[in-house]
């Protein structure tokens, strides 16, 4: 995530970690390009031009505040932590 808010140039919003979060994580993608004989077409970077060609459509997306985030996850402790009430 640090890497594609780098290339769009925006600003970090921290949210605390969820519980058995880990601290990084990093896509291996050797099992796949072996398997299936799958790669890539375009990069993170090029991927990140062409969405920032079309902006202005992404404009409309809501925008997650640190407000609009913890409301929307206020409750995910509880799923998480077994129990539904």
């Amino acid at each position: 995530m640090n890497r594609i808010v780098e290339l769009l140039k925006g600003e970090v919003t921290y949210i605390p970690k969820r519980p058995g979060e880990p601290d990084s994580t990093f896509a291996d993608i050797t099992k796949i390009k072996k398997d299936l004989k799958w790669s890539p077409k375009i990069s993170i970077e090029t991927g990140i031009g062409e969405l920032l060609k079309n902006i202005d459509y992404w404009r409309e997306a809501p925008v997650w505040t640190p407000d609009k985030i913890e409301k929307a996850t206020s409750d995910w402790f509880k799923y998480l932590g077994g129990t539904n009430s």
